[in-house]
């Protein structure tokens, strides 16, 4: 498998297959904040209106804000003040995560623990990018948003996609990706990738996506440093989930874990002290 992390054309008609997995479009509120945040000046108050327009999201947002996980001095109750308790980008990423769970939808038991895993793994990245640097929490939080959201788009394209999921989970040997490819000619890996570039995230989201199960990456000179470690903080998050579910061992860790403290320059106590700290977050419901 290559090391390359670029966003490789698939066999398929790119078109085709966007159509055929059926990736949401970006929608309209997060395209107007995504401007308003790259302006040179942005304008906050346009901001907070602009979140405030959906009373949902809004609400969210603001139980988001208050939750233990930020402990602020004090509490926000406006979009105005949430946005100068938080600052823009983490705000932006918050919400960016509401409207991802929305558009995307879809419900049932696999679903159900898809999105609770997600949630996890986001609040994961976020304090692992708090405490090791080299990645800004937003970007963390993120891809930890978005690099399985393939996993919930193949599983409303394909009625048979559970099996493979199981399969790839199971599988010792071949990459997670590669028995997708084998059993649908596509992977969550791809799909998650067209679909952040889609939605206009920062291209080291999109790479890190595309490239979070191939795992030569570590050794790729030409990779660059954020998407390694957006990839390494991604296993030690997901032994964390793993560990919380109460599993003794990860797949995806035996088969990229060393390379990944690598990149982070972690030792073994290192992984033991984070992961740790994780499910002890996970236990006391902070994700």
């Amino acid at each position: 498998m290559s090391a390359s992390v670029a966003i490789q054309k698939p066999a398929l008609d790119i078109d085709a297959l966007v159509s055929s997995i059926s990736i949401p479009p970006r929608p309209t509120l997060l395209t107007e904040l995504q401007a308003e945040m790259a302006a040179a000046d942005p304008d906050f108050d346009h901001i907070a209106r602009l979140v405030a327009s959906d009373v949902a999201l809004t609400a969210a947002v603001l139980r988001a804000v208050n939750s233990p996980f930020y402990a602020l001095s004090r509490k926000a109750t406006t979009m105005t003040e949430a946005i100068s308790l938080l600052g823009l980008r983490q705000i932006g990423a918050l919400v960016t995560g509401f409207v991802l769970r929305k558009a995307v939808g879809g419900d049932g038991a696999n679903l159900t623990r898809f999105w609770d895993v997600t949630t996890k793994r986001s609040f994961a990245l976020s304090r692992l990018a708090r405490g090791l640097r080299g990645v800004d929490v937003d970007v963390a939080q993120t891809f930890g948003l978005f690099c399985d959201v393939g996993i919930a788009l193949l599983m409303q394209r394909f009625p048979n996609y559970a099996e493979t999921l199981g399969a790839a989970n199971r599988s010792k040997v071949e990459a997670f990706t590669e028995v997708e490819q084998a059993a649908h000619q596509t992977d969550h890996a791809l799909i998650g990738a067209l679909m952040a570039r889609a939605w206009g995230l920062p291209k080291t989201v999109s790479e890190a996506i595309r490239a979070h199960h191939d795992y030569a990456v570590f050794q790729d000179p030409q990779a660059p440093e954020v998407v390694t470690r957006l990839i390494g903080m991604g296993l030690v998050a997901e032994l964390a989930i793993q560990r919380f579910a109460g599993m003794n061992e990860s797949r995806e860790w035996d088969k990229g874990g060393d390379a990944a403290a690598g990149a982070l320059m972690l030792g073994d106590a290192d992984i033991d002290e984070w992961t740790e700290k994780l499910v002890e977050d996970f236990a006391s419901g902070l994700a």
